[in-house]
């Protein structure tokens, strides 16, 4: 799990959690872009952010990092966008993003735009239930 998807499963945004636990949104987006790395914040920035979560320190120290936007295929990383606001806004229609997702992954990896070694993740990233 990444940044952004536990901010997506909390049901929250870098705003809402900016505003929340006092951080800076600017901060919150370079931890969730991957331009700064969690274990490079402070203990302050990390407790701040923890409590409004509500998870451990530990829990997001263990985090993944963010994929590089770069390195994903453009539709499947609208896809990965759409699917983390379905869960935000607790879609109704979660499965349908959830297969358009799977759908996305696929296709990437068949036309080789992704390697196998990266769909695998992403697929145990977004489809195993937390």
């Amino acid at each position: 799990m990444t940044f952004l998807d536990l901010i997506s499963n909390k049901k929250t945004t870098v705003y809402s959690l900016s505003r929340d636990s006092g951080v800076p949104k600017t901060t919150l987006t370079d931890i969730a872009t991957g331009k700064a790395d969690l274990m490079e914040c402070s203990g302050k920035t990390l407790l701040a952010i923890s409590k409004s979560l509500k998870v451990t320190i530990e829990d997001l120290l263990s985090l993944e990092k963010e994929e590089a936007k770069t390195l994903l295929p453009q539709f499947l990383a609208d896809s990965i966008n759409e699917y983390r606001k379905a869960i935000r806004k607790d879609s109704l229609l979660l499965d349908c993003y959830s297969d358009q997702l799977n759908s996305s992954i696929n296709v990437a990896e068949v036309e080789r735009l992704i390697s196998e070694e990266q769909a695998d993740r992403l697929r145990a990233r977004y489809f195993r239930r937390f």
